[in-house]
């Protein structure tokens, strides 16, 4: 093990912030995934923030931030474990380092033009969580984008997840993020398959949803907002 592998792990040895995801984790839930599966969350970026670099909080083995260095896009990743860090770097040469988000985060105010959390919220608990996005805000220029995504409280299957410890419903979602300091709040959710996959049932739920997006009907809290362009300093 190299000497910058094992401080990594010395580091980690007794982590302040619970619920980091273990290795076993990490293997069943990316075992079969790369760079390609994120691709629709570049394109959200893309789509949503001014050109200029892009930040993963909790990027877990950085398939995210190796997407943005193929599409040209630079990327940093914070990510809790050492040893998602360690794979992350032994696979390719990205920018992914370890840190605690309960902690203040090693960048500058308005350093960055988006600030990605894909799954991330629901790992942490509530006062980590705020640090989070209040955090994402000082990091962000001012009208930086924030997208987040995250199962909702009522997706039974998310919530029987063990390491779901703060799932959110859009309702709460949209009030943490608002308090943040966050405006230009966009929710982009998806509804319950509560009558069966079917595509006709699945057509009708999705109108009813879009109808009355009430939190119920939820399978997720997701969100895409804004830090605005005039406000206070970083």
């Amino acid at each position: 093990m190299s000497a910058a592998a094992s401080a990594i792990d010395n580091m980690s040895a007794r982590p302040p912030d619970p619920n980091i995801t273990s290795p076993f984790d990490f293997e069943r839930d990316y075992g079969e995934r790369d760079w390609r599966f994120y691709r629709g969350l570049v394109a959200l970026c893309v789509e949503h923030a001014e050109p200029g670099p892009i930040l993963d909080v909790g990027a877990g083995l950085g398939f995210f931030v190796e997407a943005c260095e193929r599409y040209g896009l630079r990327c940093t990743g914070l990510e809790g474990s050492a040893h998602a860090v360690r794979l992350a770097r032994q696979r390719h040469p990205i920018d992914i380092r370890h840190h605690y988000l309960s902690r203040r985060w090693p960048f500058s105010g308005a350093t960055f033009t988006a600030v990605v959390c894909n799954q991330t919220l629901e790992h942490l608990t509530p006062v980590i969580a705020e640090t989070v996005l209040q955090e994402s805000f000082r990091v962000l220029r001012p009208g930086g984008v924030l997208a987040i995504n995250s199962p909702c409280l009522y997706n039974s299957y998310e919530a029987a997840e063990p390491t779901h410890i703060n799932l959110y419903t859009p309702t709460r979602l949209r009030k943490a993020v608002c308090a943040a300091g966050f405006g230009s709040y966009r929710a982009f959710d998806s509804p319950r398959l509560l009558l069966g996959d079917s595509r006709p049932m699945t057509i009708l739920l999705k109108i009813l949803f879009r109808m009355m997006p009430f939190d119920l009907l939820s399978a997720s809290a997701n969100c895409i907002a804004y830090k605005p362009l005039a406000g206070p300093a970083p």
